[in-house]
């Protein structure tokens, strides 16, 4: 069964996100809050602010037998 934690709105239609919320999904300060709303639930999900991006390590680590530059290529494609 899932864990239930309260909270309440204030006048200003604000809550707070607990804190066992924030550590289970690593939320920080600037971080976004997009919420899914299924039927009658409601889904959360921190989209963070400072993630770093898992294909950027990839770009230049595998060698290719050709010295193609892809983005003078695609910036060809586009502009031609």
């Amino acid at each position: 069964m899932a864990d239930v934690i309260k909270t309440k709105i204030s006048k200003g239609f604000q809550t707070v996100l607990p804190s066992e919320v924030r550590n289970k999904l690593g939320g920080e300060p600037g971080d976004e809050i997009l919420w899914s709303i299924v039927g009658d639930e409601v889904f959360i999900h921190v989209k963070r602010r400072n993630k770093a991006d898992p294909l950027k390590g990839l770009i230049g680590a595998f060698s290719t037998e050709s010295e193609d530059d892809a983005t003078k290529n695609i910036d060809n494609l586009v502009n031609d």
